[in-house]
């Protein structure tokens, strides 16, 4: 069965195909502008099993967002899939989180704000992992040196740059899709550049990532989707 989706080509994008599932399940692919159209398919089919997962997921996701409850069958996001949780206490077994077989897995005991905070660790410990790869990346191809990298726990401030240049990412962004942990990654290293909201700086972030407010609207529309 043929994906549909809508086709935006960019003589500003040099050589990344990406694609963004909208909040109303609508798939749209970036391109460079002279990318051959087999080319394209063939990167979205390549992306069939995520696409149906995050589609399915929308499809049953109520419009409201609950309050965790950390039990065996909840989901939790990473990368922008969800992921069924498994929970149980082995006091002989290493306490905390961990992603195994496509499912989380707590072992920890009956305590709310002790589950909450393994959760809290683990997607620290995948951000600090993570993020510095991108910004570094990213710093590259801009050439743009921050001055660090830090994580924290935010709940809505996804990045910040500092004055000095420091750069700060909540560990929150690693339940959003990669596509969007990139844009926020090129918007604080374009405050080095630029040290506010101008109509200048948002020309920056487009002209480093053209499709930059597809991500910025899905951060606004999903936010509830990154809390714990």
């Amino acid at each position: 069965m043929n994906i549909n989706y809508s086709l935006k080509r960019s003589k500003k994008r040099k050589k990344t195909i990406s694609l963004q599932v909208g909040s109303n399940s609508d798939i749209t692919v970036y391109a460079p502008y002279y990318t051959p159209v087999s080319e394209i398919n063939r990167f979205v089919e390549e992306k069939r099993n995520w696409l149906d997962r995050i589609l399915l997921n929308q499809a049953l996701r109520p419009n409201h967002h609950k309050e965790k409850t950390y039990e065996t069958g909840e989901e939790f996001y990473y990368l922008g899939l969800p992921y069924t949780l498994e929970t149980g206490f082995d006091p002989l077994e290493n306490t905390g989180v961990f992603f195994r077989f496509d499912r989380f897995i707590l072992n920890c005991p009956d305590n709310g704000e002790m589950k909450k905070y393994y959760f809290a660790s683990w997607y620290q410990k995948k951000a600090r992992e993570h993020i510095p790869i991108r910004v570094e990346h990213f710093s590259r191809e801009l050439n743009l040196q921050p001055r660090g990298v830090r994580i924290t726990s935010a709940r809505s401030r996804w990045g910040s740059c500092s004055e000095d240049n420091s750069l700060a990412f909540s560990f929150r962004l690693m339940m959003a899709q990669p596509q969007v942990i990139d844009y926020v990654v090129v918007h604080e290293l374009m405050h080095i550049r630029e040290k506010n909201h101008s109509s200048k700086f948002w020309r920056l972030v487009i002209g480093a990532m053209p499709d930059s407010m597809v991500h910025r609207r899905w951060l606004r529309e999903h936010q509830d989707m990154l809390k714990l």
